[in-house]
């Protein structure tokens, strides 16, 4: 028996709702999505916060409040999740620090934008994506939509065609070396600690679900399933 590793993708709550409230319908859509969560039945929580801050995880664990929404998707799924199923913690997983070089991803998008037309559309074409599904009212379907293998795919894709951009490896791999990195870090976060009947959920963005569900299944030590496959499972 694996540990099993349940990747939920989500849009982040605090960009949907920087300048308003939630609907009804969006607070009864979360609902749902919580309650399908919760029926995995999980024993660990991580979140898409970095490590370093734990113990301020730790101390708003302590105070979280699950009438209230904070917009915050950390919070209102993986904290909710956590009280639910009597989890003594929640796992701040995530790693944001800079590394030597790390010139972000404005060098690679400023080369394509003069030299690689099929990028950007590609970019634009997935960034109008997401800009849809974080105005969805239904967050249950739009985490369904997310998390479908031909959606996660493309921005997999999309990293794998930055790869090949600028005049030389400068433009586009220190921020590709650095988003491996992070991803990485967070598998071996995930995953510390765990039992052969362990069951845990990551909260995280859903450009993160394509790569961590590579990684996680790399060793082979893992069931790994999107929530667009459990789902599909129950």
């Amino acid at each position: 028996m694996k540990p099993q590793i349940l990747i939920v993708g989500s849009t982040h709550f605090h960009e949907m709702f920087h300048d308003k409230e939630p609907s009804d319908s969006f607070l009864e859509s979360l609902q749902t999505l919580r309650g399908s969560l919760s029926s995995f039945q999980p024993t660990d929580i991580c979140i898409e916060i970095e490590e370093k801050n734990q113990d301020k995880i730790n101390q708003s664990y302590q105070r979280y409040d699950k009438d209230r929404f904070y917009k915050y998707e950390s919070y209102d799924l993986g904290f909710y999740l956590g009280k639910k199923n009597d989890i003594k913690s929640i796992r701040a997983v995530d790693w944001m620090e800079n590394d030597q070089n790390h010139n972000g991803i404005s060098d690679a998008v400023e080369w394509a934008e003069k030299n690689d037309s099929e990028f950007m559309k590609k970019l634009t074409e997935l960034q109008n994506f997401h800009s849809q599904l974080g105005a969805e009212e239904n967050i249950y379907d739009a985490a369904l939509k997310l998390n479908h293998p031909e959606n996660y795919k493309r921005d997999h894709e999309l990293y794998g065609h930055m790869m090949l951009l600028g005049d030389s490896w400068d433009s586009s791999i220190h921020w590709l070396t650095w988003w491996y990195k992070r991803n990485m870090i967070m598998v071996n976060n995930i995953t510390r600690n765990l039992d052969s009947d362990s069951r845990v959920i990551m909260i995280v963005g859903a450009g993160h679900i394509y790569i961590l569900k590579q990684l996680l299944e790399a060793s082979g030590k893992f069931d790994v399933l999107t929530f667009y496959d459990w789902e599909e499972s129950r």
